[in-house]
């Protein structure tokens, strides 16, 4: 990862920093092997909030991949401007953006728009909006097998799956299972812990076929749950984190396929004291919601991170070195998804050499609204 120079760009000089680049080959190594694993691209269903970006949208689709998962209105408008057959708004909407939903798929119905649901109350809400709009909501029940964060246990799930699908205004799609918890190192603790937490999704589906329903389809997992997942049949997979990659997933999934496609450019802004540098590499330019480190500064591995600010990351390194103020870094985030969304475009880079912008269109949480 760090011994070649893949990241690196001849002419450093016009690059203003802090700033992101990303680089289109490996975008594409990381798209072909996400298709490999997953062994056909119409089962793939990736989440667009790694990236935010049409053009790495646009890439997917050129390789059959025609369904996507959003969380953000801005999302969601993203995808219909790429012309993505299938858009999942990945995240229980409440009324204001179930109207957007609505007005969103009244004005464009050569794309599917589904959603998800986790409560009665929700279910009710849909269906008087649907009903009010002369429309039918599509719904994934989502499923809470562990991780605690949004969803609907799958014990207590039959009865709503149910109620979704005898509503005349609405849509049963499925379920919808993001199990973002699962995260041992060892990639056979990963699957066995995956396959027993999906247990209780299994019982689920066969009670709901007891009563009379269908289950059209299941969309699983996240990125490191991706691999396990894909060993299923009859399910449809959505990774996210795989197109950028970063240092997180990497740690969790050190065998994985995927190269980091991704990096913050940073320079040295001051020596303040002896062994210790700054960079303008703030929390402005840098998710900051995990402890420190939360970069790895390629080339400074041993370096100890002792502090940031807005717009300035403190380091203490003590090996001989003769950097000057103004030099150039590369650095690869712990969590590139929030960080992505700190900055309005990125450099492209290929072959070493700086291309044109990519413009990250969906950082904002509303597009023309």
């Amino acid at each position: 990862m760090v011994n070649d120079n893949w990241y690196s760009v001849t002419d450093q000089s016009t690059i203003m920093t802090p700033a992101l680049l990303v680089y289109p080959e490996r975008i594409d190594q990381n798209i072909e092997a996400m298709i490999q694993i997953a062994r056909d691209a119409k089962r793939l269903f990736p989440h667009v909030k790694t990236y935010k970006m049409q053009a790495i949208v646009k890439k997917q689709m050129a390789q059959g991949i025609q369904q996507f998962k959003c969380a953000t209105l801005g999302e969601l408008e993203m995808l219909i401007q790429c012309g993505a057959a299938h858009i999942l708004l990945a995240i229980q909407p409440t009324q204001e953006k179930a109207l957007r939903f609505l007005a969103a798929q009244q004005a464009h119905p050569e794309i599917i728009f589904s959603t998800l649901i986790d409560n009665s109350d929700s279910l009710q809400l849909f269906s008087d909006l649907a009903k009010s709009a002369n429309q039918t909501m599509n719904l994934w029940i989502d499923i809470n097998n562990g991780m605690n964060r949004t969803g609907i246990v799958p014990q207590q799930a039959a009865d709503l799956y149910m109620a979704v699908e005898k509503n005349p205004c609405l849509n049963a799609q499925g379920l919808h299972i993001y199990d973002g918890h699962i995260r041992p190192h060892p990639l056979e603790e990963r699957i066995a812990k995956c396959n027993s937490d999906y247990e209780a999704v299994e019982t689920l589906i066969c009670e709901i076929q007891q009563q009379g329903g269908t289950v059209p389809d299941q969309i699983t997992g996240g990125s490191p749950s991706f691999y396990p997942h894909a060993l299923r049949t009859n399910n449809k997979l959505s990774p996210g984190t795989t197109l950028l990659w970063d240092l997180g997933y990497q740690k969790i999934w050190e065998e994985s396929p995927f190269v980091h496609a991704a990096v913050l450019a940073t320079r040295l802004i001051s020596k303040p004291n002896k062994n210790i540098y700054c960079f303008d590499l703030g929390h402005k330019a840098l998710a900051s919601e995990m402890p420190l480190p939360r970069v790895q500064i390629l080339g400074l591995e041993n370096a100890l991170h002792k502090g940031q600010s807005e717009e300035h990351l403190i380091i203490e390194y003590t090996e001989p070195n003769n950097f000057k103020v103004g030099d150039l870094f590369y650095a690869i985030p712990y969590h590139i998804c929030p960080t992505v969304a700190k900055h309005n475009k990125a450099y492209t880079v290929i072959k070493g050499e700086l291309g044109p912008f990519w413009e990250i269109e969906a950082r904002d949480y509303q597009l023309g609204a």
